[in-house]
């Protein structure tokens, strides 16, 4: 039956597969496949020294920014495809789940979404992706949960276009501490959509740091190609 309702789903509604273009109400089962978490040790390089350091933030990326994968982002993020937060959260929840210790609970703190950014989408996407996200982590048994701890502490120009070092001095001192909520007496983990340069992550942790709230490791859905994989 399901074979038959996706592709009158989209004669109907003209709905098609984010990752090929063909008939699908949010994933075609091959992009699906294609887009199965792999969690990895995704070290920017040159890795920032504040991730590393004596106490290492490292970071776990589901997968590659490449391909299929990067064709659903782009669609969920600059398209605003919204069904596909639900297949992007199972990638972050694979990320998250590698930081995770037995028997100690973990928040999640998204990076705080520009207004510029807030105003474009309508929503903070990071932000339900990570809600979404923690939610599929308590199914399996996991002591997770959200805190929007971190918040802009002012405006940044628009990251795309940047090098490495421009984009660590766009946002140098970008995010402040909002609130510890929930972050006493937990594991924290920064989480972000994509990971390029580790600027926006290494701001993140920084912010948290400097208030005694040091993150164990960062998770996100995707890492550019150049940097998955690689150690420092």
């Amino acid at each position: 039956m399901r074979d038959l309702l996706i592709p009158a789903a989209d004669l109907v509604l003209g709905v098609r597969c984010a990752g090929c273009g063909g008939p699908a109400l949010a994933l075609c089962r091959t992009c699906g496949e294609a887009i199965r978490p792999h969690p990895e040790i995704a070290w920017p390089t040159p890795a920032p020294e504040s991730l590393r350091g004596t106490r290492p933030v490292p970071p776990i990326a589901a997968g590659r920014y490449t391909d299929v994968l990067r064709r659903v982002i782009v669609a969920w993020k600059e398209q605003g495809n919204t069904r596909l937060t639900t297949p992007l959260d199972h990638l972050l929840a694979a990320s998250v789940l590698v930081h995770v210790r037995h028997g100690c609970p973990v928040v999640l703190v998204p990076v705080p979404t520009s207004r510029r950014s807030r105003r474009a989408r309508g929503c903070d996407l990071v932000g339900e992706l990570a809600t979404s996200s923690a939610r599929l982590l308590r199914r399996v048994g996991v002591d997770a949960r959200v805190a929007w701890a971190l918040a802009s502490a002012r405006e940044t120009v628009d990251q795309v276009g940047l090098d490495a070092a421009e984009r660590s001095n766009n946002l140098r001192g970008a995010f402040r501490l909002r609130s510890t909520r929930l972050l006493v007496g937990r594991d924290i983990v920064v989480v972000d959509d994509i990971l390029t340069t580790g600027a926006t992550m290494t701001e993140a942790v920084r912010a948290l740091s400097a208030a005694g709230h040091r993150p164990i490791g960062a998770a996100v859905v995707a890492a550019t190609p150049r940097i998955a994989g690689d150690r420092p």
